[in-house]
């Protein structure tokens, strides 16, 4: 597990731009992670176009329309902006979001994405993509590109809204739900995802 996080956390951008990067959702406590960082990936011209949620405000994300609405502020041009209909519109958790990625991935023909959550959320978000294309996309390639850096000891709101935590404590709540989801089948085993990666530029 330690070499697969070095790994994630410290993946090299592609060779050229990917088709899309996703900013996975966050509550507005840790949202400037996902900003800051989707921001730098179009202004470095590692990506063609961000995509977020495009869900209405649930599970603690504010929604697609305030997303972009932050994202316009910052100087992303709204063209550049797509909503990726999540797989079911009653909760909003990383699953959810992935499966929804994955299959307008699929049907848009695409090959390539980056992953950009909040660095606590990150490692999960990553395995969770990884998770799903194995079972629904095979050869898409998956990149991973941290969040900015927040505050560690700051106590924020995470998880639906739900977990009121420091940024430091959520990286072992995190390590657990993996542990927990991959028991459950949720997610693929660690050798399953650190395997992905060996192969991906070979796909």
């Amino acid at each position: 597990m330690i070499e697969l996080l070095t790994q994630i956390l410290c993946d090299y951008p592609p060779s050229s731009a990917v088709d899309g990067a996703y900013l996975f959702a966050q509550t507005v406590d840790n949202q400037s992670s996902v900003f800051e960082a989707g921001l730098q990936a179009l202004e470095q011209k590692q990506t063609k176009q961000l995509f977020i949620s495009a869900s209405a405000p649930i599970s603690g994300y504010p929604g697609y329309r305030q997303w972009q609405q932050n994202l316009v502020r910052l100087g992303v041009n709204s063209a550049n902006i797509v909503g990726i209909p999540p797989s079911t519109d009653t909760i909003l958790h990383t699953r959810v979001e992935a499966e929804g990625l994955v299959r307008y991935l699929k049907a848009t023909g695409a090959k390539t994405v980056t992953i950009i959550s909040a660095p606590f959320h990150q490692l999960r978000c990553f395995m969770t993509v990884v998770s799903v294309a194995l079972e629904e996309m095979a050869d898409l390639k998956i990149y991973n590109k941290v969040g900015t850096s927040l505050p560690w000891h700051e106590i924020v709101v995470h998880s639906q809204g739900t977990v009121k935590l420091k940024r430091s404590d959520l990286i072992k709540s995190e390590m657990d739900r993996i542990s927990i989801y991959q028991q459950k089948g949720d997610l693929v085993s660690t050798e399953a995802v650190y395997d992905y990666l060996v192969r991906r530029d070979r796909i």
